[in-house]
């Protein structure tokens, strides 16, 4: 699943952190950042500067974390 365009990046942050398991971002170049790991949450923000890196990098997490992120996803 891909991030919605012109998502919040602090409110999506903050609904990764309530997530039962991990949520990675998947790029096109097969990177994968956990997205609860502070260091990957800096480097996240700084993709958000360059909108096509994360409009091709994918959301993966478990099905019931998807539910729980659902209003950030397409």
């Amino acid at each position: 699943m891909r991030l919605k365009e012109g998502v919040n990046l602090v409110a999506f942050i903050r609904k990764v952190k309530e997530c039962k398991g991990d949520v990675f971002l998947q790029t096109k170049e097969g990177d994968h950042l956990n997205l609860k790991s502070a260091l990957s949450q800096y480097i996240f923000v700084v993709l958000a500067e360059q909108s096509e890196l994360l409009r091709n990098g994918e959301v993966v997490c478990s099905d019931e974390d998807k539910g729980r992120l659902s209003e950030f996803l397409e």
